[in-house]
């Protein structure tokens, strides 16, 4: 098995919630019953860093909830990264995975009829997750060392299987000069990159709003190698997306200068991007709203022989997602992937 390096930074947690502890067998629960304030403040030139080496698992978290989590009273989750200051998460050889969550909820997500879930995160300095080295065998004794690397950064997105029956707000803003990075190099490796973001199965059957705001600002989500894929979410319902009858959903990218770039370069890449948009099978039965406003660069590239590139501005696409191999859950309990 993998090594865990595991760092948690809470600044200030005020909640009525229940939290089992792990098990392989059985999911860790956290339930928002009452009410739940988590807040993160990174201070200028302040540095908070999560590094695994040697066939291992890094998993970073800042006012976030990682497991089989139910908000049924009102939960409330920023970051801020104020200027100069630096939030790093890193793995860095063959099989290692390297998982950033800001103001984020990891797992099997569920927001209950009368439940209010708010998600903020603020960027004014840089925010990096990276995870390289390609599959090998070689001078490794741990299970995965033939996977190659995987970087998953989140930041204000539920990521899992989604259930939004109350009301959900996620807003990300990214300040200038700032940037959001995501890198996974090495043959086969996958870098996920989601702001404001429900991401896995989504089922939205009350109120989801999700903003993204830019200002002279570089977000970037960068896959380098063979068989590699990128994939980058701002604003978006990936994976899975049914709006229902009574649901509705608005969604907003806003840009002023800057750059958003997602890159595949590698034989068989692959690239997707999506700003305002919902990808995977979508049915809307209710109310969707899509808005995307750039003034800046939109780059989305995949450069190699039988490469792919998709991006998507405010719109709704049915193709199935890539299929990729979700990370072990060394704590016992992620809530990765679709339901068995």
């Amino acid at each position: 098995m993998k090594t865990l390096a595991l760092f948690t930074l809470t600044a200030l947690a005020s909640a009525t919630a229940f939290a089992a502890g792990p098990t392989p067998t059985a999911a860790a629960k956290i339930e928002i019953s009452g009410m739940s304030i988590q807040h993160t403040g990174v201070d200028s030139n302040a540095t908070v860093s999560n590094t695994a080496n040697a066939y291992t698992t890094a998993v970073q978290n800042l006012s976030s909830n990682k497991g089989d989590i139910t908000i049924a009273g009102y939960s409330n989750q920023t970051t801020e990264v104020n200027s100069g200051g630096q939030v790093m998460n890193k793995a860095v050889n063959p099989g290692d995975v390297a998982v950033q969550s800001l103001a984020s909820n990891v797992g099997k997500v569920e927001v209950k009829k009368g439940g209010t879930s708010k998600q903020d995160a603020t960027i004014n300095g840089s925010v990096t997750n990276t995870a390289s080295g390609a599959g090998s065998v070689d001078r490794c004794g741990g299970v995965d060392c033939s996977d190659a690397a995987l970087a998953v950064q989140s930041l204000s997105s539920n990521v899992g299987n989604v259930t939004i029956a109350g009301e959900s707000t996620q807003s990300t803003n990214v300040g200038g000069g700032s940037s959001v990075d995501n890198k996974a190099t090495g043959a086969g490796a996958v870098g996920i990159q989601s702001l404001a973001t429900n991401i896995g199965t989504v089922a939205i059957d009350g109120k989801s709003h999700q903003a993204v705001g830019l200002m002279r600002t570089t977000v970037t989500n960068f896959a380098n190698g063979a068989d590699t894929t990128a994939v980058q979410n701002l604003a978006s319902n990936y994976d899975g997306v049914k709006i229902m009858s009574g649901g509705h959903s608005d969604q907003a990218v806003t840009g002023y200068g800057g750059t958003i770039s997602n890159e595949a370069n590698g034989r068989s890449a692959q690239a997707f991007q999506n700003l305002s948009s919902n990808f995977g099978d979508v049915t809307i039965s209710g109310y969707s709203n899509q808005y995307t406003h750039v003034s800046g660069t939109v780059a989305n590239l995949a450069n190699g022989v039988k490469s792919l590139a998709v991006q998507n501005l405010s719109s709704n696409d049915a193709c199935d997602p890539p299929n990729f191999k979700l990370p072990d859950c060394p704590t016992g309990y992620c809530g990765w992937g679709r339901p068995s």
